[in-house]
């Protein structure tokens, strides 16, 4: 009986992972280059044998998996979504791969693809509450020049023609190890990033929605919250059973 507790617990406990997963993509579907995240589940026999020296996948054949699901990690989908222009000074979408990289107050690099960007009071281009755009030679700082342009290379002009900077455009090195933070923004934990040069193009006062399906993550939700509530059910028949049995044995 204790293994029926621990199976419909463990079932109740990744589906309800699953609806905050799926929740949060649905809250951020209007965040510029927001990318979907995906919940991973394992078995936990899988885990067990993954930690375990010398793992070997075709050591779990048929019938030797678990029903105790172990939710493991989530990851992220990086497809690109639409790009769609909004005619707004200010909106720069990545066409291609790399992030654009900001620098907070207090010295911390983010990555984001998010390029709804704005004028700081000293003139520099920021991501609102996050910090200043980089450049390849620091922030950018395009001072009055509220009408500037942003070329497919990353060049900032002024509307004569001015060179106000470049944008650092970026990926993670290889191996290197990205934490996912919220509302699209991630961070560089380990190792670091280079140049994104010639696998990308900047397009001007235009933004990269958000890669979510709403119609795959509205099914997924209903999926997740219907197995919630048979988890649910089927729990309370486990207890009223075991309160039965509890009964009987009682009155013997």
């Amino acid at each position: 009986m204790l293994a029926g507790y621990y199976t419909i617990a463990s079932g109740m406990l990744t589906n309800q992972r699953q609806i905050d997963v799926i929740g949060n993509n649905l809250v951020n579907f209007e965040t510029p280059g927001y990318k979907a995240e995906r919940l991973l589940t394992d078995t936990f026999e899988e885990e067990l044998l993954r930690r375990q020296e010398g793992y070997n996948s075709a050591v779990l054949g048929d019938g030797t998996g678990s029903v105790i699901n172990y939710t493991t990690d989530t990851e992220t989908i990086f497809t690109m979504g639409n790009i769609k222009a909004t005619d707004r000074t200010g909106d720069v979408a990545i066409g291609g791969a790399g992030f654009f990289n900001i620098q907070s107050p207090t010295g911390q690099n983010y990555l984001t693809r998010n390029g709804a960007f704005t004028i700081d009071s000293e003139g520099y281009l920021q991501l609102q509450g996050y910090g200043r755009v980089q450049g390849m030679n620091g922030p950018i700082n395009v001072g009055n020049n509220f009408d500037y342009n942003v070329t497919p290379d990353g060049q900032v002009t002024a509307s004569d023609g001015t060179a106000l900077g470049k944008f650092l455009i970026t990926v993670p090195l290889e191996n290197s190890t990205m934490e996912r933070l919220d509302n699209g923004m991630f961070q560089v934990t380990a190792g670091g990033v280079q140049s994104a040069d010639g696998n990308y193009s900047l397009v001007d006062k235009s933004l990269e929605s958000s890669n979510i399906d709403m119609n795959e993550e509205m099914t997924a939700l209903i999926q997740a919250q219907r197995a919630f509530q048979s988890c649910s059910s089927a729990l309370q028949i486990i207890d009223n059973m075991n309160t039965k049995a509890a009964t009987k044995i009682a009155a013997v």
